[in-house]
Order: C-alpha cells, then structure tokens, then sequence
C-alpha cells in the first residue's frame, strides 16, 4: 500500500510532512506528487504531477484522454501497487486520482483558505471553472475540449469542495486548526500538532525564528477584494500611526515579502516604514512562514487578508489586519473563514 500526497506550495508541504509524522507512515510508501514545488528537505520520493510533464501541444496530442494517461503515469510510480490519497481539494488531477482503481481510500487536509470556510456558495462548488459562466452565449470551445480530452460528465460533475465529501466513510480531515473543516464532524477531524523540537522543522523554518518582535506580512491581496492598491497604501500608513501610539511599533519592523523580490527598497510597504524612521529589516524567503511561526515566539504580526495571519494566531502570536484601515471595503472569503475576524485585530481608525 502506498500514501499519495498532492502537493503545490509550502504549507501543503509542511500538513504532509505532519501527516506522515502523526501517521508514522512507512518511507519507502510514500509518494509526493508536486505541482511545480520543491520540498525544503529531501525525505521522500518526489514526482512532478502528470501536468507539469506534459506540457506543448505535441505531448497533450500524445496524451489526449487525460484520465487513461494519468491512469497510466500512478501506475508507473506506484508499480501498479494499491494507495491512499491525500488531497486538499477535488481539481481535475485530484478527481482522476481518488478514482483511480486502485485508490482504496482518500483523505483531505488544509491547504489554506478554502479549508476554513463556514459556508459555500454556488462559485466554490465549481471553483476551478469559476471563469466559465452558467450561460453560453454561443458555444463553449472550453468545455468541448474537456470532453475530447476525456473528461466524462461523472468525473467533471465532482464537486470541488471538501464539505461535498463530509459525510463519506472512511474519510478524514487532517488540519493544523481546530477552524478548519467545519463541515466535517469532529470525528472525522484530526488536528494536528506538529513537532517544534523536530529538527526537519527547523530546517523547514530557514533556522529562523524571532521573539518579542513586529512582523509585516506584505500584500494587499487585491485579488480578493478587486481594490486599488492604493487603498493598501493608505492603510498602512495609517497602521503604522496606530501601531507606533500604542507602542507596538518602536525603531525596527521585520519583513515578509513576497516570493521573488530582489530590490526589496523599491516595495511600497518597505519605503512607507522606511519614511516613518523605521529600519526594515527583511526575513528570508526560503522558509515555510508556518515553521517560522511555530518556532517564534511573542511575536505581533501585522497583514491585511491571508490566512497566514490565521496560522500565526494557531501558534501564539498576536495578529492584526490592516484591512478596517482601507477607505472602502468588500466582502470576501475571509467573511466566510471559521473564526478569522475573532483571531485577529482588525484595525479601525479612530
């Protein structure tokens, strides 16, 4: 028997990583199908998904009906052996592979936002087509092209979200966070609670950890809310004023930024501290944030819609969103996570 795991980011990587640890699950049965990821620590036998190897047009001819090519590819890597699979939503790769035929069980774990949803809506049950609309005007090439590629109606009907599956035997639902997975019954629900002392999350972590400090989580996650970056601008002036009268802020600030960022001077968040007398001081990026903040201590961390600042909160820091700051505000998913607005400060102006 093997466990299959579906990775694509380092928090997907790090729930697995605890998973096999809570698990105690056998080395050599493990399998890492990663998504243009590469884990931190070299422990298990890592494969590229089945779409990350088969990209151009020459190789989607040669592999024209997905699900049998897929089919094809976990019967290489698992030496046609039976499986477990461990998903943290139903995609179209995740629907092919808990129907594979010799997938025995499946299980879900939290890959951030979506797992920490109160309710579900129209758009998250269809989340990976939420561009397609419910109407054709005329004809939707789309949609045609799954169905040549070997997408049948019972495999494209599957429901995206995990509470579509809550009531399944035999499933369960691994989280970090007890708000995780409020659809599943507590039964089915495993929190949990990784190891500090272990040394793989120090490595996890960048051998990085801070205490009695303020860290800035960069980003207004515009994507979320469709605002201009500008409101994002204001507000963090307007945090910082805040933050510095409550004595929360002194001379220095510790930074995350986004992945990618080499003239960290040129970030709006870094040259607005910097413009208030604070020294910027960046932390690395090649850490899992989770790791991070598991092993920090007393920290303030300051963000504005991420479900980082929800982790942060899970391993004892004291959180704020600078979102209250914005001069106009939207609904978004965040409304609708388990207990985001109760973890956290969100800032107002007074």
């Amino acid at each position: 028997m093997k466990h299959i795991f579906t990775i694509h980011s380092s928090l997907t990587f790090l729930v697995a990583y605890v998973i096999i640890e809570y698990l105690q699950l056998k080395k050599d049965s493990i399998i890492l199908i990663s998504s243009n990821y590469i884990p931190p620590i070299d422990r298990y036998r890592v494969v590229p998904s089945f779409s990350e190897i088969n990209t151009g047009f020459l190789k989607k001819i040669r592999t024209l009906n997905v699900p049998k090519n897929h089919d094809r590819y976990i019967d290489k890597i698992t030496n046609e052996d039976t499986f477990t699979a461990y998903i943290d939503l139903m995609s179209y790769y995740q629907k092919i592979l808990v129907t594979h035929k010799n997938c025995k069980r499946f299980h879900f774990f939290e890959e951030g936002n979506s797992a920490y949803q109160v309710v579900d809506d129209l758009m998250d049950i269809t989340w990976a087509d939420r561009n397609l609309s419910f109407r054709d005007k005329f004809f939707s090439l789309k949609s045609l092209i799954r169905v040549l590629r070997g997408y049948n109606l019972r495999l494209l009907s599957m429901p995206y979200i995990y509470s579509a599956y809550a009531n399944m035997e035999d499933i369960n639902f691994f989280s970090l966070s007890k708000n995780a997975f409020l659809n599943a019954s507590s039964s089915k629900k495993i929190i949990l609670k990784p190891n500090s002392e272990d040394p793989n999350i120090a490595i996890m972590a960048g051998n990085y950890h801070l205490e009695n400090e303020v860290v800035w989580l960069d980003g207004s996650n515009g994507r979320y809310t469709g605002l201009s970056e500008d409101y994002y601008y204001a507000a963090i002036q307007k945090a910082i004023d805040i933050l510095k009268k409550r004595r929360v802020i002194d001379k220095h600030v510790f930074v995350k930024l986004r992945p990618g960022i080499k003239n960290y001077e040129e970030i709006k968040l870094v040259s607005i501290l910097m413009r208030n007398n604070i020294e910027v001081k960046v932390i690395p990026n090649n850490m899992i944030l989770e790791c991070f903040f598991m092993l920090s201590k007393s920290c303030h961390v300051v963000g504005t819609l991420t479900a980082a600042l929800e982790y942060a909160h899970v391993f004892g820091h004291k959180t704020y969103s600078i979102y209250g700051l914005f001069d106009k505000q939207v609904p978004t998913i965040f409304d609708r996570m388990t207990g985001f607005w109760e973890n956290l400060e969100n800032l107002k102006e007074i």
